[in-house]
């Protein structure tokens, strides 16, 4: 029986069918938009982070390459830098394992030289592992841990050129096999060097001796309120227990005689005026 109602329907599925494809490339638009707009900023991320480096083509490059850069902090990032380059560092110690046992023939300078690389090796790996603990324990930096962790970046990167300079009188070729990816890891150290004095540390003011830890109010934050007073108070209002003197008109003459007369593991305090003079200690 002929349906007149049947003609109209007909036309649905084609009109589906139209419509499917432009949803599609709107999402797929969409999502592209996204990814471009993300990628966008996880290279300028990575373009600010490295600026100020040395190599800041090297530097961009490896950053680019961490996918969760742009929620990193400065510390954290520095951290995955250096353990980027605990990787090749040991895939160089590999190499030069590996050159050790195929080449038989290896005169004893560059078998010493590779065998001297391998332990430089370790104690770099073990300075940037430490680095990143030190990096680790908080989003800011006191300048003792900063100073550790230029120092340990430092000797890190020592070690790599100590590596080279075993080869300098070398006629073989074995420094050739190896020193690219060391001047490549070298390089990276550098960049974290570069990166490690951006991060956040607290005022001079707030620590001007990073041995004694937080200064507050000029003295260490451990000296007591009590011993405070007594280093603030005029020299004729303080009583002393012992006074050094060259001259004589003190009780003792050096320094270290007052010492010696002062109690041991006395729970009372000392407090000695040294008079201002050469020769007491």
């Amino acid at each position: 029986m002929y349906n007149p109602l049947s003609r109209r329907k007909q036309p649905l599925p084609m009109l589906i069918f139209h419509v499917t494809p432009i949803f599609l490339l709107l999402l797929s638009s969409l999502t592209t938009a996204k990814a471009t707009t993300t990628t966008t900023l996880h290279v300028h991320v990575a373009n600010s982070t490295c600026e100020g480096t040395l190599y800041p083509h090297l530097c961009v490059s490896t950053l680019s390459s961490f996918p969760d850069l742009t929620s990193k902090t400065l510390p954290q990032t520095i951290c995955s830098l250096i353990n980027h380059t605990i990787q090749e560092v040991t895939l160089s110690s590999s190499n030069c394992t590996a050159l050790r046992r195929r080449l038989p023939a290896l005169t004893t300078l560059d078998r010493r030289a590779l065998d001297d690389c391998l332990a430089l090796f370790d104690g770099a790996l073990a300075e940037l592992k430490t680095t990143i603990a030190d990096l680790s324990k908080a989003p800011t930096i006191g300048s003792q841990r900063y100073h550790h962790s230029q120092t340990l970046l430092s000797a890190a990167m020592t070690n790599l050129y100590t590596c080279l300079d075993g080869f300098a009188y070398s006629k073989g070729h074995v420094r050739d096999r190896i020193q690219k990816g060391l001047f490549r890891i070298s390089h990276h150290v550098s960049n974290s060097l570069a990166m490690l004095k951006k991060v956040k540390k607290p005022s001079e003011k707030n620590e001007a001796f990073p041995e004694y830890g937080e200064v507050k109010e000029g003295f260490p934050s451990w000296v007591s309120p009590k011993d405070r007073k007594l280093l603030q108070s005029a020299v004729n209002e303080t009583k002393f227990d012992l006074v050094v003197a060259k001259d004589g008109t003190g009780n003792f003459t050096t320094i270290g005689e007052a010492l010696a007369a002062a109690p041991n593991s006395s729970t009372t305090r000392q407090i000695c005026d040294i008079h201002k003079s050469r020769g007491i200690l």
